[in-house]
C-alpha cells in the first residue's frame, strides 16, 4: 500500500470516530471524618484528601453525561489525636505497604442524579491493601452556587471486606467491622 493512500485511509478512519465530548473540570478538596466502636468505647479520626480534579463530560447540549475523578489519601494521614491507637491503625492498615486509599469515580451521572438535577448518591471504588471495593455512599447537604459546590458524602467500609486485620486485645476488648466514613467535599469550577 503506498503512503498516500494509507494516509487517506488513516484520515477517513480518524474522521469516522466519534469527537471528544465536551467537558467541564472542578478542583476538589475533601475532609474526611472516619468511626468505629470497640467493646471498650467508641474512637473516631480525621484525614484530608489530596486536591484532585473532578471532570464531567457534558452532552453537546450541555447537560451533564458523566463524571471522572481519583481522589488519594495517605493512609499515614489518618490521626484519631491517640498516638498508640494511630501507631496500631498505621500498623494494621500496612501504611508501609499501601500508602495509600484511593477512591475511583468513574460513573454516569444517570447513577448519581436520578433527575440530573439533585445528586444523592455516588458510586465508586474504593481501592485500599490492594483490594477493590465497590461503594455507593450518600449525597447529603448538597449546595451549589455559583462556580462553587460542596456536600456531605456517607458511607461504610466493613473491616473484613478490605482485609484490614485488627487483634483483640486480652481476648476481650475488639473492634467493630463497620467502618462509618463522612467526606465533606468543596468543589470549584475551573
Amino acid at each position: 500500500m503506498s503512503l498516500r493512500l494509507f494516509t487517506l485511509c488513516l484520515s477517513l478512519v480518524a474522521g469516522l470516530s466519534p469527537a471528544a465530548e465536551p467537558a467541564t473540570a472542578w478542583s476538589g478538596s475533601a475532609r474526611i471524618s472516619f468511626s468505629g466502636t470497640s467493646t471498650l468505647h467508641d474512637w473516631s479520626g480525621l484525614v484530608g484528601a489530596r486536591p484532585f480534579d473532578l471532570l464531567v463530560s457534558t452532552t453537546p447540549d450541555g447537560r451533564p453525561r458523566h463524571l471522572r475523578s481519583r481522589v488519594v489519601v495517605a493512609a499515614s494521614e489518618m490521626d484519631t489525636d491517640d498516638k498508640r491507637r494511630d501507631a496500631n491503625m498505621h500498623r494494621c492498615m500496612k501504611v508501609a505497604e499501601h500508602p495509600l486509599i484511593e477512591a475511583v469515580i468513574d460513573t454516569p451521572v444517570a447513577s448519581v442524579a436520578a433527575d440530573g438535577k439533585m445528586p444523592t448518591q455516588l458510586p465508586f471504588t474504593l481501592n485500599l491493601l490492594g483490594r477493590s471495593l465497590p461503594i455507593t455512599g450518600n449525597i447529603s447537604r448538597w449546595q451549589r452556587s455559583g462556580n462553587r459546590a460542596e456536600f456531605d458524602l456517607d458511607f461504610d467500609v466493613s473491616l473484613k471486606a478490605a482485609g484490614i486485620e485488627v487483634p483483640s486485645v486480652l481476648w476481650l476488648i475488639r473492634v467493630g467491622d463497620t467502618i462509618k466514613l463522612r467526606a465533606t467535599v468543596q468543589l470549584t469550577l475551573n
